[in-house]
Protein backbone atom coordinates (compact mmCIF):
# COMPACT_ATOMS: atom_id res chain seq x y z
CA UNK A 1 0.00 0.00 0.00
CA UNK A 2 1.39 3.36 -1.35
CA UNK A 3 1.57 5.89 1.87
CA UNK A 4 -0.38 9.04 1.02
CA UNK A 5 2.07 12.27 1.07
CA UNK A 6 1.10 16.05 2.02
CA UNK A 7 -0.21 18.19 -0.77
CA UNK A 8 1.05 21.32 -1.43
CA UNK A 9 -2.07 22.94 -0.17
CA UNK A 10 -1.81 21.26 3.04
CA UNK A 11 1.67 22.24 3.75
CA UNK A 12 0.91 25.82 2.87
CA UNK A 13 -2.04 25.18 5.74
CA UNK A 14 0.13 24.08 8.14
CA UNK A 15 2.95 26.95 7.10
CA UNK A 16 0.16 29.68 7.64
CA UNK A 17 -1.21 28.09 10.92
CA UNK A 18 2.32 28.33 12.36
CA UNK A 19 3.07 31.55 11.52
CA UNK A 20 -0.24 32.72 13.16
CA UNK A 21 0.90 30.99 16.46
CA UNK A 22 4.07 32.44 16.60
CA UNK A 23 2.98 36.00 15.23
CA UNK A 24 0.45 35.57 18.50
CA UNK A 25 2.94 34.06 20.94
CA UNK A 26 6.17 35.91 20.55
CA UNK A 27 4.79 39.07 21.94
CA UNK A 28 3.61 37.33 25.08
CA UNK A 29 7.14 36.24 25.14
CA UNK A 30 8.10 39.37 24.88
CA UNK A 31 6.08 40.97 27.37
CA UNK A 32 7.03 38.13 29.73
CA UNK A 33 10.52 39.30 29.06
CA UNK A 34 9.93 42.84 29.53
CA UNK A 35 7.97 41.99 32.84
CA UNK A 36 10.53 39.62 34.35
CA UNK A 37 13.38 42.86 33.53
CA UNK A 38 10.77 45.59 35.37
CA UNK A 39 10.59 42.80 38.49
CA UNK A 40 14.46 43.09 38.31
CA UNK A 41 14.64 46.95 38.96
CA UNK A 42 11.87 47.22 41.01
CA UNK A 43 13.70 44.81 43.16
CA UNK A 44 16.63 46.56 42.96
CA UNK A 45 15.36 49.75 44.01
CA UNK A 46 13.55 48.28 46.43
CA UNK A 47 17.30 47.34 47.90
CA UNK A 48 18.03 50.78 47.38
CA UNK A 49 15.50 51.81 49.42
CA UNK A 50 16.12 49.99 52.53
CA UNK A 51 20.00 51.08 52.47
CA UNK A 52 18.76 54.41 52.42
CA UNK A 53 17.72 54.56 56.49
CA UNK A 54 20.65 52.31 57.20
CA UNK A 55 23.34 54.79 56.35
CA UNK A 56 21.19 57.76 57.98
CA UNK A 57 21.02 55.86 60.81
CA UNK A 58 24.64 56.09 60.87
CA UNK A 59 25.01 59.88 60.03
CA UNK A 60 22.72 61.71 62.19
CA UNK A 61 19.90 60.95 60.00
CA UNK A 62 21.31 62.91 56.99
CA UNK A 63 21.81 62.04 53.13
CA UNK A 64 24.75 61.30 51.89
CA UNK A 65 26.42 63.88 49.53
CA UNK A 66 25.36 62.88 45.80
CA UNK A 67 29.16 62.70 44.55
CA UNK A 68 32.32 64.16 44.92
CA UNK A 69 34.40 66.38 42.91
CA UNK A 70 37.87 65.70 41.99
CA UNK A 71 38.89 69.02 42.14
CA UNK A 72 41.40 68.18 39.18
CA UNK A 73 43.34 66.14 41.67
CA UNK A 74 43.13 67.95 44.26
CA UNK A 75 40.76 66.27 46.28
CA UNK A 76 42.76 63.37 46.26
CA UNK A 77 44.98 65.17 47.97
CA UNK A 78 43.02 66.39 50.74
CA UNK A 79 41.28 62.51 51.38
CA UNK A 80 37.71 63.35 49.72
CA UNK A 81 38.68 60.87 47.06
CA UNK A 82 40.66 57.84 48.00
CA UNK A 83 41.17 54.22 47.09
CA UNK A 84 39.01 52.95 50.24
CA UNK A 85 36.52 55.35 49.34
CA UNK A 86 35.94 54.11 45.96
CA UNK A 87 37.55 56.92 44.30
CA UNK A 88 35.61 59.96 44.59
CA UNK A 89 32.62 58.74 46.47
CA UNK A 90 28.93 58.92 45.13
CA UNK A 91 25.90 58.91 46.41
CA UNK A 92 25.85 55.13 45.56
CA UNK A 93 29.40 54.11 46.41
CA UNK A 94 28.43 55.38 50.17
CA UNK A 95 25.83 53.09 50.45
CA UNK A 96 28.32 50.10 49.42
CA UNK A 97 28.98 49.18 52.69
CA UNK A 98 24.99 48.30 53.45
CA UNK A 99 24.48 46.77 50.52
CA UNK A 100 27.78 44.71 49.53
CA UNK A 101 26.44 44.14 45.77
CA UNK A 102 27.24 46.77 43.16
CA UNK A 103 24.74 45.59 40.87
CA UNK A 104 22.22 46.32 42.73
CA UNK A 105 22.61 49.59 40.86
CA UNK A 106 21.66 48.69 37.49
CA UNK A 107 18.59 48.12 35.31
CA UNK A 108 17.84 45.45 32.84
CA UNK A 109 16.56 48.51 30.59
CA UNK A 110 19.66 50.38 30.64
CA UNK A 111 21.31 50.84 26.96
CA UNK A 112 24.35 52.67 28.12
CA UNK A 113 27.31 50.20 27.99
CA UNK A 114 28.55 48.67 31.41
CA UNK A 115 31.91 50.22 32.31
CA UNK A 116 34.99 48.92 33.95
CA UNK A 117 34.96 49.02 37.95
CA UNK A 118 38.24 48.81 39.52
CA UNK A 119 36.32 46.78 42.34
CA UNK A 120 33.49 45.30 41.13
CA UNK A 121 34.07 44.44 37.12
CA UNK A 122 31.79 45.62 34.53
CA UNK A 123 28.75 47.24 35.85
CA UNK A 124 26.56 50.38 35.28
CA UNK A 125 25.07 53.58 36.79
CA UNK A 126 21.17 52.84 36.10
CA UNK A 127 19.41 55.25 38.66
CA UNK A 128 19.67 58.92 39.81
CA UNK A 129 18.67 60.43 42.92
CA UNK A 130 16.64 63.77 43.17
CA UNK A 131 18.83 66.77 43.00
CA UNK A 132 16.34 68.57 45.88
CA UNK A 133 16.76 65.59 48.36
CA UNK A 134 20.40 64.18 47.83
CA UNK A 135 22.08 67.83 47.56
CA UNK A 136 25.79 68.01 48.18
CA UNK A 137 29.04 67.81 46.29
CA UNK A 138 31.46 67.36 48.44
CA UNK A 139 35.51 67.84 47.78
CA UNK A 140 37.46 70.47 45.84
CA UNK A 141 35.60 72.30 43.32
CA UNK A 142 36.81 71.91 39.57
CA UNK A 143 36.46 75.64 38.69
CA UNK A 144 38.22 77.68 41.69
CA UNK A 145 39.80 75.06 43.55
CA UNK A 146 37.83 75.78 47.10
CA UNK A 147 35.99 73.41 49.11
CA UNK A 148 32.74 75.01 49.75
CA UNK A 149 31.34 72.67 51.81
CA UNK A 150 27.68 71.45 51.57
CA UNK A 151 24.76 70.77 53.89
CA UNK A 152 22.91 67.78 53.64
CA UNK A 153 19.21 67.06 53.59
CA UNK A 154 18.24 65.74 57.45
CA UNK A 155 15.92 63.04 56.23
CA UNK A 156 13.50 64.09 59.25
CA UNK A 157 13.09 67.48 57.59
CA UNK A 158 11.03 65.69 54.09
CA UNK A 159 7.61 66.87 54.73
CA UNK A 160 6.09 63.96 52.97
CA UNK A 161 8.17 60.81 52.53
CA UNK A 162 5.79 58.86 51.14
CA UNK A 163 4.97 61.81 48.28
CA UNK A 164 8.90 62.49 47.93
CA UNK A 165 10.38 61.13 44.63
CA UNK A 166 14.25 59.72 45.99
CA UNK A 167 15.84 57.93 42.97
CA UNK A 168 14.64 57.95 39.48
CA UNK A 169 15.49 55.71 35.96
CA UNK A 170 17.90 58.23 34.65
CA UNK A 171 20.85 56.92 33.03
CA UNK A 172 24.42 58.04 33.17
CA UNK A 173 26.39 58.88 30.29
CA UNK A 174 29.94 58.92 32.20
CA UNK A 175 30.97 56.17 30.22
CA UNK A 176 30.80 58.48 27.65
CA UNK A 177 32.49 61.50 28.75
CA UNK A 178 35.22 60.19 30.86
CA UNK A 179 37.77 57.71 29.54
CA UNK A 180 41.35 59.04 30.39
CA UNK A 181 41.31 55.67 32.13
CA UNK A 182 39.18 53.14 32.19
CA UNK A 183 37.61 53.43 35.79
CA UNK A 184 37.66 56.97 35.91
CA UNK A 185 33.84 56.85 35.20
CA UNK A 186 32.87 55.56 38.05
CA UNK A 187 35.89 56.35 40.15
CA UNK A 188 35.89 60.42 39.26
CA UNK A 189 32.95 61.65 37.31
CA UNK A 190 30.02 60.51 39.03
CA UNK A 191 29.15 63.59 40.35
CA UNK A 192 28.13 65.34 37.54
CA UNK A 193 25.27 62.71 36.59
CA UNK A 194 24.40 61.89 39.80
CA UNK A 195 21.11 63.81 39.95
CA UNK A 196 18.01 63.93 38.41
CA UNK A 197 16.85 67.87 37.68
CA UNK A 198 13.05 67.09 36.21
CA UNK A 199 10.96 63.84 35.40
CA UNK A 200 10.81 64.74 31.83
CA UNK A 201 11.34 61.82 29.21
CA UNK A 202 14.79 61.14 27.42
CA UNK A 203 12.79 61.64 24.02
CA UNK A 204 11.14 65.08 25.24
CA UNK A 205 13.41 68.05 23.24
CA UNK A 206 13.24 69.94 26.39
CA UNK A 207 15.15 67.59 28.10
CA UNK A 208 18.02 67.51 25.63
CA UNK A 209 20.79 69.49 26.48
CA UNK A 210 23.34 66.86 23.69
CA UNK A 211 22.71 67.10 19.96
CA UNK A 212 24.65 63.59 20.10
CA UNK A 213 21.78 60.92 20.23
CA UNK A 214 23.53 58.33 22.80
CA UNK A 215 24.44 60.87 25.15
CA UNK A 216 21.11 62.46 24.82
CA UNK A 217 19.54 59.26 25.59
CA UNK A 218 20.83 60.10 29.12
CA UNK A 219 19.37 63.55 29.31
CA UNK A 220 15.82 62.62 30.74
CA UNK A 221 14.13 59.76 32.47
CA UNK A 222 14.03 56.26 31.02
CA UNK A 223 10.19 54.99 29.96
CA UNK A 224 11.78 51.98 28.79
CA UNK A 225 8.84 49.82 29.27
CA UNK A 226 5.20 50.47 27.93
CA UNK A 227 5.97 54.15 28.63
CA UNK A 228 6.40 53.69 31.90
CA UNK A 229 9.14 54.13 34.75
CA UNK A 230 9.67 52.93 38.06
CA UNK A 231 10.33 55.45 41.14
CA UNK A 232 11.48 55.58 44.56
CA UNK A 233 10.30 56.92 47.29
CA UNK A 234 11.53 58.62 50.36
CA UNK A 235 9.68 56.23 52.25
CA UNK A 236 11.44 52.97 50.93
CA UNK A 237 8.50 52.15 48.92
CA UNK A 238 8.78 51.77 44.79
CA UNK A 239 6.29 52.75 42.26
CA UNK A 240 5.52 52.88 38.65
CA UNK A 241 4.03 55.90 36.36
CA UNK A 242 3.52 56.16 33.01
CA UNK A 243 5.38 59.17 30.80
CA UNK A 244 4.08 63.12 31.57
CA UNK A 245 2.67 62.14 35.01
CA UNK A 246 2.30 65.10 36.98
CA UNK A 247 3.36 64.18 40.75
CA UNK A 248 1.11 65.96 43.20
CA UNK A 249 3.05 68.66 45.03
CA UNK A 250 5.88 69.34 42.96
CA UNK A 251 6.21 72.27 40.53
CA UNK A 252 6.40 72.17 36.50
CA UNK A 253 9.35 73.74 35.89
CA UNK A 254 12.57 72.19 34.36
CA UNK A 255 15.28 73.13 36.84
CA UNK A 256 15.64 75.57 39.82
CA UNK A 257 16.66 78.11 37.25
CA UNK A 258 13.40 78.10 35.65
CA UNK A 259 9.97 79.99 35.45
CA UNK A 260 6.91 77.82 36.31
CA UNK A 261 5.56 76.20 32.93
CA UNK A 262 2.10 74.36 32.98
CA UNK A 263 2.61 72.95 29.39
CA UNK A 264 5.84 70.66 30.69
CA UNK A 265 5.28 67.60 31.04
CA UNK A 266 7.03 66.68 33.94
CA UNK A 267 8.01 68.21 37.22
CA UNK A 268 11.26 69.77 38.49
CA UNK A 269 13.21 67.97 41.17
CA UNK A 270 16.12 70.51 41.16
CA UNK A 271 18.00 71.85 43.91
CA UNK A 272 21.09 73.50 44.97
CA UNK A 273 23.96 71.68 45.01
CA UNK A 274 25.49 72.89 47.86
CA UNK A 275 22.86 74.31 50.48
CA UNK A 276 19.44 75.29 50.72
CA UNK A 277 18.11 78.13 48.24
CA UNK A 278 14.96 80.21 47.25
CA UNK A 279 15.20 78.83 44.38
CA UNK A 280 15.15 75.07 44.59
CA UNK A 281 12.33 73.27 43.70
CA UNK A 282 9.87 72.34 46.45
CA UNK A 283 9.19 69.24 48.11
CA UNK A 284 5.71 68.37 47.94
CA UNK A 285 4.38 68.68 51.50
Amino acid sequence: MRSRAFTLIELLVVIAIIAILAAILFPVFAQAKAAAKNTKTVSNLKQIGLAFPMYQADYDDTYQPAGTMNGNGASWGTGACSVDKFGCPGWDTLMFPYMKNYPLFASDFDRVPAGFSPNWGNVKRSFRVAGNVVRGWAGVNTWDGQDYGFSPTNATAVPAPASTILVTEQRNPAIYNCTWWPGAWLWECGVWWARSANTLANDDPLAWSSAEERIRYTDGIDFARANTANYLFADSHVRNFGKGYIFPGYERRRNMGSAVDNTLRGVCLDADPFRPAPADCRLPE
